[in-house]
């Protein structure tokens, strides 16, 4: 069960779905801060709550809370671990790259949405 999107969230949708620039800048922003804020960003993005994540992850709230902390310093298994749960993956990527791999991201998606619209499928 997902959680309620507020009207942000319902607005950063449409947003990204209409503009793939917004789509691109907004992943650069995101790619550049810590992991304990992507981790919370992505739970969003997913639905999630802490509450939520933390039964499928079988993790207790505080314990997540506490990840989704600046100050957290996370193992690589547990970061795996939440990454799978988020149907997501680490990886470490060269900063020079990452315009680069969210243009061939967003370009992907376009793909997929235009035959999609065209041919219905």
């Amino acid at each position: 069960m997902r959680k309620k999107r507020s009207g942000f969230e319902k607005y950063l949708d449409n947003t990204i779905k209409e503009d793939p620039r917004f789509a691109q800048d907004l992943l650069d922003a995101i790619s550049q801060e810590p992991v304990a804020t992507q981790l919370r960003v992505l739970r969003h993005f997913r639905g999630l709550s802490q509450v939520m994540l933390g039964k499928k992850a079988k993790l207790l709230q505080p314990e997540l809370a506490r990840l989704e902390s600046i100050r957290s310093n996370p193992r690589l298994s547990t970061l795996e671990h939440l990454a799978d749960q988020l149907d997501a993956k680490l990886e470490l990527v060269p900063k020079e790259l990452l315009s680069f791999l969210a243009m061939q991201r967003l370009r992907v998606s376009g793909e997929k949405y235009f035959t999609r619209v065209v041919y219905g499928k």
